[in-house]
This record gives C-alpha cells, structure tokens and sequence, in this order.
C-alpha cells in the first residue's frame, strides 16, 4: 500500500492568521545565506577586516575605520556570483540524496557604493550595500526514461509501522523491517512519499546607510543608521504522482490577495556601531555590532478548497540574523598585513516564533531550528614596491551550517516529511584570492571567493579627492 505525504498540508492553512517569524514551504528549504563585508579588497582576504576597517567599505564593515581616511573618498564595488541551493530529491528516509540546484547573477551588479568625507573631528560617509540576493529555481521531481516514462529515480520516500487505523505506531523504518511486517500483516507498515514540487525563489535585501565616526587619541567609535529594504517571494508549486497540479504556498512581501501577485519592498530601520584601537602602525583591533532588520512577509495558500485563489495562511515576519564580531590586524613588515575575524551571525533569528504550514508540526514547540554560526576569518595583503604599488590577498574563511533545519519528533507522516524536506546541511570552507593597483588617487581591486556551494567574483575601484 501507498500513501502520499504532504510536507504542507495546505487544506489546514485557511485559518486565523498568526504573528510568526518565518515558515517551512519547500521552496525556502537549504538556503544558506551569508552576510560578508562588501568590498573586494576584503573579500579576496577571506573576509577579514574589522580589525582594519582601513578604506570607505568601513561604512558598512566597521564605521569606525573611517577616521584613518583623510581625504575625501568615493568607492563603488560589482559582484558576479553563483550559489547552490540544495534540496533533498531522492532517496529512503534517512539516506537520502540531496541535490544543488545552482542561482547566478546575470551580470556584475553594483553591490557597494559609497562617499567618505572626513573633517577635522568627525568623518561622514553614506553608502548603498546589497549584502543578500537570492534568486532561482528547483524541483524535487521524479526522474523518468525519456523513452519508456518509466520512473528510474523516484522522490523521497520513507516508511512507517501503523496501526488497524492507519496511525503510526512508531518513527520510520527501513524497506526491509517494512517488508517484514507486511509479511505477518499487509496494512502493517505504509510507504509515504513527499509530492513532487517547483520552486522558485526571489529574495534580496538592499540597505542605504549614513555613517559617522569620531577619535580620540588612538581609539575611534562610529555608528551608523540605515534603511533597509527586503524584497521577497517564494513560490512551492506542487503536483501530484501523476503530474496533475495540487497547491501552491507562498512567501512574499506584500499581500498578494490584494496586490495582483506584485511583491512589494519591505522597509525597516536598523543601527549598528564599532570601535578601532591602533596604538601603532603595526598593530589594531577593532569590533562591530549590526543590528538585524525585521520585514513582514505573509504566507499564502491556493488549492481546490480555495478555487486556488490565494488565501492569507499566516501573517510572518522575516527577521535578518543579528551579526557582532571582533577582529585583529597585525602588520609584522611594512608590506605585510595579517587579518583574523571571530564573527557571530545569529542566524536562529530566522525561527523566532516560527510556524509551519503544516497544522501538524506547527503544535511542536521549536520544531525549527537554525544554529548560531561563529564564522572564522583569516587573510593577509601583501604591496610589492613597484612603480605602481601592486597587492596581492589570499584568506580562508569557516562558515558553520545554518539553514533552517527541521528537530522535532518523527511520529507521523508530517514530522518525518518535514525532516526530509529540511535536513541539517554541511558547513562550507571558503577559499579566496584577490589582487589590487593603487595609484595615489586611483585604485582597483579584484577577488575571488568559492566554496563548495558559493563562487563569487567582486571587482571594487576608489577614486580619493
């Protein structure tokens, strides 16, 4: 016998709308994100650069790093990159088999641009950052001869011992304990699969910053207030065995009952502040806090009950993760600088408060998770003294797992499909090199980061005044 399992029982999500943070639809399963400091000076170092913060990225890494610049300065950055999503396609709860399904740019976006303007006391500078963009497409599907249409990969599946009711009397088991069951009764054991479904995902986060800086003797502070602006939709489109359509959920910015389907950018106002303390030419240290902006970001459903119009399920909040970190500079010869970050990004901000669209798995407390990750950062510049001063970077760089991942029971057919379809993911080592020219009022700089799962390619110029 077979039955079908929904991750997202969507016939239960025409209810009271709730205040929650973030949901479980597939098509936000294995993302990854990552906030790195802008500019490709500190993306060829691996990311470090609170302890340095020594150039007009400063605005967003670590405001106050712009007391060291004391001309006016204009720095504009583009970043090209490819990231994976990785969804669970195949396989027998819990060997299952996930797939990456690739996102692109498809061209070199402005992603940093700002204007530093320093005074006698004080430095100025406001800027423009993009520090998230997601964007594409996925399917978990089953894989069929091109010939015959017979099934040669088939969707998740996995298998539970029941009851004469049809009620799981325990977690999932093997094919093989399942065929021993059926042996002794054939109703005794049941096979779930998750239904075949499309994504397609959209999210990306723009922040427009003014920052101020002050110092004192050796020690600067500075503080910066930006607007945020968080554009979302994620859209599950499921079907069944057969290729007939099922459902649709939905995660967007805006009320798409009301707004012809047209996400519409969220707003909010966040702060975030560092200090930097240079005793010498050889030696800094510095650290930053940066407050996580919240967006609203409703869920919706269609399916037969609803005539598939869309229907409000939840009215959710998708709240940034906070970052703070600490980071230290150290230049043992004048043409050397080594750089090492400790960041804290507390991604489980994104399950605050989270619901599921599954009624089932939405009465377990904290079902979701997402780790905290302390990312490590190291890197180094090294300026050969030529007639055009000439850099070249190299860093590594530790990103802990952080997608949201499913950690509550597996007593029936929800839970377990809700484990499959959001299992714990790997972390990534980050591996970057970079080069850099500086004329004494022009510079370029160009770097490269790749890790199993993100490739990325940033080039960053400066004019100074």
């Amino acid at each position: 016998m077979r039955r079908f399992a929904l991750m997202a029982a969507v016939c239960t999500l025409i209810a009271l709308p709730l205040a929650a943070q973030n949901t479980d639809i597939e098509s936000l399963s294995g993302l990854q994100f990552n906030f790195g400091n802008p500019g490709a000076r500190s993306l060829g170092m691996g990311g470090a650069f609170l302890g340095l913060a020594d150039d007009a990225s400063a605005a967003e890494a670590n405001p106050a790093g712009l007391t060291i610049l004391r001309k006016p300065e204009i720095t504009i950055e583009g970043r090209n990159y490819q990231e994976q999503q990785v969804f669970t396609t195949s396989g027998t709860f819990p060997d299952l088999v996930r797939t990456g399904f690739s996102h692109y740019s498809q061209r070199i976006d402005p992603t940093f641009a700002s204007i530093v303007y320093p005074t006698k006391h004080f430095t100025f500078g406001v800027y423009y950052h993009e520090p998230l963009r997601n964007e594409g497409t996925g399917q978990v599907v089953p894989v069929r001869n091109s010939f015959t249409g017979e099934i040669k990969t088939d969707v998740p599946n996995f298998f539970l011992p029941v009851d004469s009711n049809g009620n799981a009397t325990g977690g999932p088991i093997t094919s093989a304990a399942c065929q021993a069951l059926r042996q002794k009764d054939p109703f005794a054991c049941l096979e779930y699969t998750v239904l075949p479904f499309l994504s397609s995902v959209k999210i990306q986060e723009k922040t427009f910053g003014l920052a101020v800086a002050y110092k004192i003797g050796n020690f600067s502070i500075g503080a910066t207030a930006r607007s945020q602006r968080f554009n979302e939709t994620a859209f599950t489109f499921r079907v069944t065995p057969t290729g007939d359509f099922s459902s649709i959920s939905v995660q967007a910015t805006s009320d798409i009952t009301k707004n012809n389907d047209v996400a519409k950018d969220e707003s909010d106002i966040t702060f975030a502040g560092g200090f930097k303390w240079a005793p010498n030419d050889k030696f800094s240290i510095g650290g930053a806090y940066k407050q996580g902006a919240k967006f609203a970001a409703p869920t919706f459903a269609a399916n037969e009950n609803t005539n598939f119009a869309y229907v409000k399920a939840a009215d959710t909040t998708f709240h940034i993760p906070d970052v703070y970190g600490l980071g230290v500079s150290v230049r043992p010869i004048p043409v050397l600088t080594i750089n090492a970050d400790a960041v804290r990004v507390k991604y489980s901000n994104l399950v605050d408060n989270f619901v599921s669209i599954n009624a089932n798995v939405r009465a377990i407390d904290k079902a979701y998770a997402a780790a905290d990750a302390l990312e490590l950062h190291l890197g180094g510049e090294y300026f050969f003294s030529t007639k055009i001063p000439f850099a070249v970077r190299g860093g590594y760089w530790h990103d802990p797992q952080h997608s949201i991942t499913y950690q509550g029971p597996l007593t029936n057919a929800d839970e377990v499909a809700a484990a499959v379809l959001f299992p714990k993911t790997k972390s990534l080592n980050h591996v970057s090199v970079g080069a850099g020219l500086a004329w004494p009022r022009f510079q370029i700089d160009a770097a490269y980061d790749r890790s199993q799962l993100f490739r990325v390619g940033s080039i960053s110029m400066v004019t100074r005044f």
